[in-house]
């Protein structure tokens, strides 16, 4: 019998109304992943953190409807009261801090390699047949591509599994495929576009950065991409795996990218343009970096603004594509260590009973 899970995926959620039909979509994904993992014979974990819930709704780890009798998969859930939400800038206007829940759940995972995910995203059935082979290595971080999808009919939360990766597979989709970075930033040509959504690493090395890095703000704006050049900065590889390899997520107008904006002043704008034209790309990055222009917003949260992605991103990234090392800016008792969460065990696999 395992010592332990083979792979964790941590995801995260609150039952807020975030979009219509939220709630469907993330328990339907969850029970959906329960059985891909299962079929496949992975033992492995599912991590929920129900962050800063809402005190009139029910908790979204009360409206998961898992397989009975998994063999292979622990389902687990924590909940983290808002207190703990309430310290961040933004939070009367943000119920969730993304880079937080995350971090709390890869905490508190026990597998070998883990990898967080959107609560409503679903894997292709490729994903773990890869995983089945049981041949990842520790020194490599595993990458796939989202696909994007328009769900007009929620019927398509009733269908069984195969039907309904069936159904997925066949919607027009916007993949977010591998972008080559800007080259005067002079960064490692790594695959972080929604890289969010699957990075699949050794517990190891998102011990040793402490997860993803603090953000004192709700935004976690950049948290998943630094977390894969600073792996890179220590020596692990990067693999793609193959097209077949896809996260589908249901689309809607609250996803972040479409969310987040740049926010200039004039006076930035006119030397942004004079240092590009008249200096070089190269001076025009300086400053954005020196003066942290130009901010960036979030929809719907008027009171923080993050900083610049060449502030926040680039200048570390480079630091490290250059040869630095990084150091961790979360503190020891990083994803509320000190914290004793209340659990929810809402299936428990065969490997669990020797590590409970």
């Amino acid at each position: 019998m395992a010592s332990g899970p083979y792979v964790s995926f941590v995801t995260f959620g609150r039952n807020d109304g975030y979009t219509p039909s939220y709630a469907r979509r993330v328990t339907r994904a969850t029970a959906c992943l329960a059985n891909q993992l299962e079929r496949a014979g992975i033992d492995s974990e599912i991590v929920f953190m129900e962050w800063n819930p809402p005190t009139d709704q029910t908790l979204m780890l009360d409206l998961f409807q898992l397989p009975a009798n998994l063999r292979h998969v622990t389902v687990r859930g924590f909940i983290v009261p808002p207190e703990y939400h309430r310290p961040f800038a933004g939070s009367g206007e943000a119920g969730f801090h993304a880079g937080e829940a995350a971090n709390s759940g890869i905490r508190r995972a026990r597998g070998r390699f883990i990898t967080t995910k959107a609560s409503d995203t679903i894997y292709s059935a490729d994903v773990f047949k890869m995983l089945a082979q049981g041949d990842l290595d520790a020194d490599t971080m595993y990458r796939i591509d989202r696909h994007d999808v328009v769900i007009t009919d929620d019927s398509i939360w009733d269908l069984d599994d195969e039907a309904l990766l069936a159904r997925l597979g066949s919607l027009p989709s916007n993949p977010h495929a591998w972008i080559l970075q800007s080259q005067h930033w002079r960064l490692r040509e790594l695959h972080t576009n929604a890289c969010g959504d699957f990075t699949l690493m050794a517990a190891a090395y998102w011990d040793y950065m402490r997860g993803h890095a603090r953000d004192t703000t709700v935004l976690s704006l950049d948290i998943d991409s630094l977390i894969m050049h600073a792996a890179a900065a220590l020596g692990v590889r990067e693999r793609r795996w193959p097209d077949s390899c896809r996260v589908y997520k249901p689309t809607h107008d609250k996803v972040h990218s479409v969310r987040l904006q740049q926010f200039w002043r004039p006076w930035q704008r006119r030397l942004d343009r004079f240092l590009s034209e008249k200096v070089s790309e190269e001076a025009a990055y300086w400053a954005r970096t020196a003066l942290d222009y130009p901010r960036r917003q979030v929809r719907g949260i008027h009171t923080v603004l993050g900083p610049s992605i060449e502030k926040n991103f680039v200048y570390p990234a480079r630091r490290w594509a250059a040869g630095e090392k990084p150091v961790p800016t979360q503190p020891d008792n990083w994803g509320l260590a000190d914290v004793a969460l209340e659990p929810r065990v809402l299936c428990r696999a065969d490997w669990d009973v020797a590590v409970a």
